[in-house]
């Protein structure tokens, strides 16, 4: 069984082509696919689309070079005017991942990159959130997600499969740029890297919550203080003394909310993100260049980047909220989301439904529903 790149591009698991003959359906006939390393950008079709019997290969090209499907076990040559077809699957574990539709005879090139499967025909593409179930959170960057589930373990795709998640139970879960962080069931907080490479964390101290960014991460101790840690050069200035209740750490910049409900921020403030409004707070989401924030009158009010409106919130009343790219969303007080900013491909048209959470990337969207299952709107590949 050969191998197909699946998430990082370091990742590898087993994958194979399935073809079923129309005139004999009781047959079925399994081929090896070669692997390859390809960029995103670099998936084409098959130049020659050609069934993989009797040694004839289902060909891509990249910069001059070929790979191709010939037959493991006998078995015919397919032919495309009976209706015969190729199906393609991997496996991850114990778990099986197919195609949910057959493709007729060609099967195309596979060109994984790091947002998930994103070089996969859609027809070959499986989601693996769909399969989740029993989801209590989510948090999704632009290069990949981790949920956490009631039983404490936490899943994880695109980048961060690879290294982790650890084998550990835990009850909140963070991901940043180029790593994660989760806070244990004994309240300590475990870092991980999707390259496989240490990630600092914190010592010593219990947490009752964690954020992550690009190179930096925020938490808020069980005693109600502040700490910050990541790697040299991305520490956002001096961290604030005081008893705080949650930390949310965008790009370049965060803020808290101070037991007073009172907000703090500090960092980069190049375009006002770290410019935060009077007023008490009960929860906020630090994005990239901007900064949301739930008021306790349950209203939301933006600051910051506005460019593509993520800073201009709609009226009503909101529960929890999430800030992406240049879009955000809420959960409002019927489970219903609402979201507003760059709507390009759909990142910012929730589909209906009752949510819990919700959790917004680059181009992507996920939620959490109130059955503990995930659905996601945009691309995000």
């Amino acid at each position: 069984m050969a191998l197909a790149s699946i998430g990082n591009p370091r990742t590898s698991y087993p994958a194979r082509i399935t073809a079923r003959s129309w005139s004999d359906r009781r047959e079925q006939y399994r081929y090896p696919l070669p692997w390859r390393q390809f960029a995103a950008q670099d998936a084409v079709e098959p130049e020659e689309p050609r069934a993989p019997g009797f040694g004839a290969p289902v060909a891509w090209r990249r910069g001059g070079r070929q790979g191709g499907a010939r037959r493991q076990s006998p078995g015919p040559a397919l032919n495309k005017d009976a209706g015969d077809y190729v199906r393609f699957g991997f496996r991850i574990g114990d778990r099986n991942w197919g195609s949910g539709w057959f493709v007729t005879l060609a099967v195309f090139a596979i060109a994984i990159g790091v947002f998930f499967l994103i070089a996969l025909p859609s027809c070959l593409r499986d989601d693996p959130w769909e399969s989740l179930e029993g989801v209590t959170s989510i948090s999704l960057e632009s290069r990949g997600a981790c949920a956490l589930l009631k039983d404490g373990t936490v899943a994880c795709w695109g980048s961060f499969h690879e290294a982790g998640p650890p084998d550990r139970t835990f009850v909140s879960v963070s991901v940043g740029r180029h790593h994660a962080c989760g806070i244990t069931t004994d309240r300590l907080v475990v870092c991980w890297r999707g390259d496989g490479k240490p990630w600092g964390e914190p010592q010593g101290d219990r947490f009752a919550s964690v954020s992550s960014g690009i190179d930096q991460a925020c938490g808020v101790t069980s005693a109600g203080a502040l700490r910050c840690w990541g790697a040299p050069g991305f520490v956002h200035g001096a961290v604030p003394e005081g008893d705080f209740t949650a930390v949310s750490v965008g790009n370049y910049h965060s803020c808290g909310i101070r037991a007073d409900g009172s907000l703090a921020c500090w960092g980069v403030n190049d375009r006002g993100q770290a410019a935060p409004p009077e007023g008490t707070f009960s929860s906020l989401s630090a994005g990239p260049l901007y900064t949301c924030g739930i008021r306790v009158n349950q209203s939301v009010e933006c600051w910051g980047a506005n460019d593509a409106g993520q800073a201009t919130p709609p009226t009503g009343s909101f529960t929890s909220i999430t800030a992406g790219w240049k879009h955000a969303c809420g959960v409002r007080p019927d489970h219903s989301v609402a979201c507003w900013g760059l709507n390009a491909q759909g990142q910012a048209t929730p589909p209906p439904g009752q949510f819990t959470m919700v959790s917004a990337g680059l181009n992507q969207t996920c939620g959490v529903t109130t059955s503990g299952t995930v659905v996601c709107w945009g691309p995000g590949r």
